[in-house]
Formats: C-alpha cells, structure tokens, sequence
C-alpha cells in the first residue's frame, strides 16, 4: 500500500483530515493507523466526521449510513464487480458467475453438516474442558464440528491432521512479529501444497466425492470452478473459505463471551441468538468493506476518481449513537423486541455480503448455547486492545466452565 499523497481529496476543500492527529504517534499517522486501526477511525471520525481518507492507501473511509447502503449496492454501477475475496496468486479467479456457485456450493455444504450433527455440539464443547484458552478455543471447538464437512473423513489423514495443525496453532490469523509471521508463512505454504495435491487426485478420480459418502468443501469447490482452473488456485479458494469458515464462528462466540463479562450480562439469562447478533454488533466479522471505483463520482461531498476505493467501516455505523442507543454497550436485549436500531451489516451488504452469513450466525448461536447451557461461566484476563489482521481478533482470555448449581 502507499501512502496518502499530497493530492489527495481527503474531505471539501481538500484538507487530509487524518493531519492533525499525526502528532499522537511517532511515525504520523499511518503507523498509527497500522497499530491500532480500530482506534484511528473512532477520532478521525469524532474529529472529522463519517467520512476521511484512510492514511495507508488514500481510501475513503465512509461510516455515514445513507452514503455506506449506496455505495454498498451500487445501484449506479460505480463499483468493480468482482469480488475481491477471490484473489488468488496470478490474479482473481472469475467471472462473478463461478464466484457465486462457489458461494452457493459451499453454503449448502456446510448447511447439510450443520443440520445433520447439530446434537454434536455439547459434545465438542466438553472436549475443551473446564478451562480454556480463547478465542483459539472458539476456532479449535468450530474446526472440529465441521472437520467431516471441511476434509471428507476418507480424505488423506496427513492432510486431516495438518489442516488440524493449522487451526490449533493460530495460522487462521496473522499474527504480529517476525518470527511468528516466518513461521505461519511456512505451514501456510506447505499446506497449500498439500491441497493442490489433493486437488490433483480428486479430479483424476473417476467422480467427485469418492466412496466416502458426501462431498466436503473441497469438492464443493471443485464442482462450481471451471474445469480448467488451475489446481493451484482451487486450492487457495478452498483455504480462503475453510478460514472463513472457522476463525469468524469461534470469534463471535469469543467475543459475546468476553463482552458479557465486560458489561456484567449473565448469558444464562439471555438467548443465545440474541447475544450472537449484539456480539457481531459490536464486533463485525466484516469491519471494512474496500470497493474500488470504475468510474468518477462523489462520495459524500469527495470526489472519487477510477481507480481509487472507498471502504464502508462497518465498525463506525454499529457504534454510532445516534442509531443505536448505547451504542458501545453490550445489550443483548435490544434484540428481543422491535426497539430502534440503525444499519447493521455485520457480514457486509449488497451484493457481495458473505455467502455463508446465515450459516455462520446460526452455527455460533448453537456453539454458544452449547458453551453456556447448564454452566457457571468465568473469565480471566481478556484486557487490551483487539488484534486487527483481517477480522477483529479479541484479546487472549481464559474461560472457567463448570457445572451451574441447582
């Protein structure tokens, strides 16, 4: 990414409006951005209002509802089309037809697992015990649910347990340092390798799915992807969607966990769904939604020009006051009954919302009521900013479960 330049139009009358608080942060505002991204946008947009320019690539952050929904679905056609969650190495795999099919393939997949071993959930909880360390347990807990939907179980046991492996040791999420980035680098690539192998294999079996049954998130991929695909990038859409798959669920439940702590809320005595929706709230799978511009137009007063973005911080409209009451608490009651409530696009909106939102939502409601029913819940530590590599990680803390009194 580059940094803003002196041309921008950051705002009318085209002063940058993230300059003056370049001074809170040795190395400007940029690296303070890169630090602590969730605490920028919150004083740009105290300062400056629901739309600035971001200081790492000049794209225009809007948190104003009217102008995120238009820009969101782009009735006028300002916006690229083609999903950027489709980026593989050598390109973006397309057109949009074969990304929606893929959408489409993997949400029935894993929708299918969902409502066949839903009763398996209490189960998968008990396998963390009585203490565990979270949010890695929220992945750990998701990943092995859906393990059979993920890999076929007559998938080869070495790429199983490396898929395992990846889960279990955080590569789902960036992490921060060198040595650990050098680290993850290195699974990641060996696992990409291992599932282009697998790839290989599939397509020259006689058919999908083999003889163990139902197909799995890979053969979803494989059979909405053109026959020609490279091997290659049908394995780096299938791991984009096995990390969506997973990391998202165990950070949702983590965070309604944490936030109930925080804010003093008994979940025992709330629903599950209801929680989940609040936790998502505060805390969007999809914080910033980046649209890069096909054409000029304006954006809540700024001109926009081809070739630049705007990002829709889903973050800023879910804490915004003036739609939502107490908008930085966590409130799960404001979801039992028809009381105000402002945008909420905790999955993205229009027509690149997240193909598996309802999925996800339903599968972190059930993980949740899981982890609370029947249970006296207790947390430790959990202080401190969140980790921001893509989604909102919450800070490390530790659950205490043990049985409720009667």
């Amino acid at each position: 990414m580059t940094a803003v330049g002196e041309s921008d139009r950051a705002a009318p009358g085209g002063r940058r409006p993230w300059a003056g608080l370049a001074g809170s942060l040795p190395g400007g505002a940029a690296r303070w951005y890169r630090r602590d991204p969730l605490g920028f946008v919150e004083r740009a947009a105290r300062e400056h209002g629901p739309v600035f320019r971001l200081p790492d690539d000049g794209s225009l952050c809007v948190a104003d509802p009217v102008e995120a929904l238009r820009v969101l679905h782009d009735e006028e056609g300002n916006y690229d089309e083609v999903s950027d969650f489709f980026h593989v190495r050598g390109g973006r795999l397309g057109p949009r037809e074969t990304q929606v099919a893929i959408g489409r393939a993997a949400r029935a997949t894993v929708r299918a697992h969902l409502a066949a071993h839903r009763e398996r959930l209490p189960a998968v909880v008990a396998e963390l015990g009585e203490v565990s360390e979270w949010p890695s347990a929220g992945r750990v807990a998701a990943h092995r649910f859906l393990a059979g939907a993920l890999l076929r179980p007559d998938s080869p046991p070495e790429l199983r347990e490396l898929m395992a492996r990846v889960v279990e040791r955080d590569v789902l999420i960036r992490p921060a340092g060198l040595p650990a980035r050098a680290a993850r680098t290195a699974l990641w690539a060996r696992v990409v390798r291992a599932v282009t192998g697998e790839v290989r294999a599939r397509r020259a079996r006689a058919r999908p799915g083999g003889p163990g049954g139902p197909g799995d998130l890979l053969d979803a991929v494989l059979g909405a992807t053109p026959p020609g695909t490279p091997a290659a990038q049908v394995a780096q859409v299938y791991l984009l969607l096995f990390r969506t798959s997973v990391a998202p669920v165990g950070h949702v439940v983590a965070w309604a966990l944490l936030s109930a702590a925080t804010h003093d809320v008994d979940l025992a005595d709330v629903s599950a769904e209801s929680a989940v929706r609040e936790s998502l709230r505060l805390w969007p799978v999809a914080w910033l939604l980046g649209r890069p511009a096909l054409r000029a137009h304006r954006v809540g007063g700024v001109r926009l020009e081809p070739g630049e973005s705007v990002s829709v911080c889903v973050y800023l409209l879910h804490r915004d006051d003036r739609h939502w009451p107490q908008a930085a608490r966590f409130h799960p009651g404001r979801w039992d009954g028809p009381g105000p409530r402002g945008p909420y696009l905790p999955f993205g909106g229009g027509p690149f919302i997240c193909a598996g939102a309802a999925v996800a939502q339903t599968l972190a409601t059930g993980l949740l009521a899981a982890v609370t029913d029947g249970a006296r819940l207790e947390v430790r530590g959990g202080r401190g900013r969140p980790h921001v590599a893509g989604i909102i990680t919450p800070p490390s803390f530790q659950l205490r479960r043990t049985p409720a009194r009667p």
